[in-house]
């Protein structure tokens, strides 16, 4: 449980893809249906959140442990906060949206399949 934030909501949601949500559906879907919410924030519609970032910045500065922020799920925020952990009251300039495969390899795949072509050029 978070009794104090150390950085205050993006914006104050202003922008978010999930902004006025709640008058569409009648459930908690960032709670009640990861898979689906992961597909929400990150665009499975053609539209990836605009706040994903920040969002996902909140989360993790302020070690929100429940519910999917920023297009991830909790799994994936606790790799992340491991590999880079929080250092005062700032976000990592590491921090930013990945797969869990990606936070658990510390890059994104899409940097280490670069690499590894440079790699083979040589």
């Amino acid at each position: 449980m978070v009794l104090r934030l150390r950085i205050p909501a993006p914006r104050l949601w202003e922008g978010a893809k999930c902004l006025g949500l709640y008058e569409v559906i009648h459930y908690d879907l960032f709670f009640e249906d990861p898979p689906e919410a992961v597909a929400f924030c990150n665009g499975e519609d053609g539209i990836i959140c605009p706040i994903r970032h920040e969002c996902l910045l909140f989360a993790l500065t302020n070690n929100l442990k429940e519910g999917v922020w920023g297009g991830t799920v909790e799994a994936t925020r606790r790799v992340i906060r491991a590999r880079w952990p929080l250092e005062g009251r700032e976000p990592r300039d590491e921090w930013h949206w990945m797969t869990h495969d990606e936070a658990l390899h510390g890059a994104r795949l899409e940097d280490l399949i670069v690499e590894e072509e440079e790699d083979e050029d040589e």
